[in-house]
């Protein structure tokens, strides 16, 4: 940085923060991890990272390839267990005793703000990556199909278990009826079964029994609140056949592709479902379907289906979220760009791309002296006026 006087130099620098607590989700349990610990470890910090109970096998063999590759040990620490009264929750409580000097987390709101409570106490800055209730819009004069192909795919691509999976699509009064046919006949050809066994599966089963369970809640919330069940009907089992099943519905917990006519308000539009399920909900042009895209406690990501570059426009400086597509899916977000949410769907914090850096380093300003005395700034500087400052009566004419 160019200093403002002679013989001075000044500096920035990035330093590493010192020991990252972390917990990730099982959802993404290489990915996730990826955008963690790799820049953490190149910024020159050490880790202590406890995975998702539900992916212990893959996060051993990934801190492995760490291992094998020649990173030292005790610079990636990797620990097993469960969450609240486990592992997890003693992870999170090393901020408390000063052991831990960043925290980066992606999971649900509940805990996020939790530890953002303990992180804020010690003065440590995490990286909260959270829920959310990701709105698609669908404007009148969207091309229909694209709009369909992509409001199916941001809904049930890996069966919903995505934080940025589509929560909401709302749709533009003028084509909702036709929308709405094309998107439940979409619906209605979806494959579910084994990707294992049967490649062609668009998704398989849930990631474990709490999430099933939380997914099967919705259909009382939707029952309660009035909202109208256009498709689904559940659990997929051997009393409950999906047509386009592959494979044994026993073998794991399957769900219905499921479709709700909602309105803002319903606990199911405003609560993250996190499995195969959709509300469409009506509006009227792109000023009402601003206004119910924000209706949400959530904010990370979000799309809008039109060619009206100036709704496109309205939409992507209207919409409070962290990441915004046009004519394309809410979920597939690239590697490169930042990463990250508003309100309840984080912090603040990005990741991926080069923003990733600012989580895991701090500033350091250094100035040398070379001119072999004291140099004062903003008193020695060269612009500074060297005769005494006129007194206060003349400036005011006195």
């Amino acid at each position: 940085v160019p200093s403002e006087m002679r013989d001075k130099e000044l500096f920035t620098f990035r330093r590493p923060l010192g020991v990252v607590g972390m917990i990730t989700a099982g959802n993404f349990p290489i990915a996730v991890p990826s955008w963690k610990l790799i820049p953490a470890v190149l910024t020159g910090n050490t880790v202590v990272w406890k995975p998702s109970d539900d992916s212990p096998t893959l996060s051993y063999v990934f801190v492995k390839l760490f291992e094998e590759a020649g990173l030292p040990p005790g610079v990636i620490n990797v620990v097993f267990g469960g969450g609240k009264g486990s592992t997890g929750q003693w992870l999170v409580e090393l901020m408390d005793e000063g052991l831990l000097n960043k925290f980066a987390f992606t999971g649900s709101t509940q805990v996020g703000r939790w530890i953002g409570e303990v992180a804020g106490r010690n003065l440590i800055r995490p990286t909260l990556e959270l829920g959310g209730k990701n709105p698609l819009v669908v404007m009148r004069d969207a091309d229909l199909d694209l709009a369909v192909e992509g409001a199916w795919w941001s809904a049930f691509a890996t069966g919903g278990q995505r934080c940025t999976s589509a929560g909401n699509i709302l749709v533009d009064a003028p084509i909702y009826e036709e929308f709405k046919r094309r998107f439940l006949e979409r619906t209605e050809a979806t494959v579910v079964g084994n990707p294992l066994l049967h490649p062609e599966v668009t998704y398989g089963p849930f990631l474990n029994e709490r999430l099933f369970r939380r997914w099967q809640e919705h259909y009382a919330w939707g029952q309660e609140d009035g909202a109208t069940l256009l498709f689904g009907r559940g659990r997929i089992g051997r009393d409950n056949p999906y047509p386009r099943f592959l494979g044994d519905p026993e073998a794991g917990l399957y769900g219905w592709p499921t479709v709700w006519e909602a309105a803002p308000g319903m606990r199911q539009f405003q609560e993250e479902i996190f499995g195969p399920t959709i509300n469409l909900v009506k509006v009227d042009g792109i000023e009402e379907a601003i206004a119910v895209a924000n209706a949400t406690p959530y904010g990370l990501s979000s799309a809008i289906y039109t060619h009206h570059r100036h709704w496109a426009y309205l939409f992507k400086v209207g919409i409070r979220a962290g990441m915004t597509s046009i004519n394309n899916a809410t979920v597939g977000a690239e590697a490169h760009l930042p990463f990250g949410g508003v309100k309840a769907s984080g912090n603040g914090a990005r990741e991926s791309g080069i923003w990733v850096i600012e989580e895991y380093t701090y500033w350091h300003a250094v100035n040398e002296e070379y001119s072999g005395r004291l140099q004062l700034a903003q008193m020695d500087t060269g612009y500074v006026s060297p005769k005494p400052p006129t007194p206060w009566g003349e400036v005011l004419g006195l």
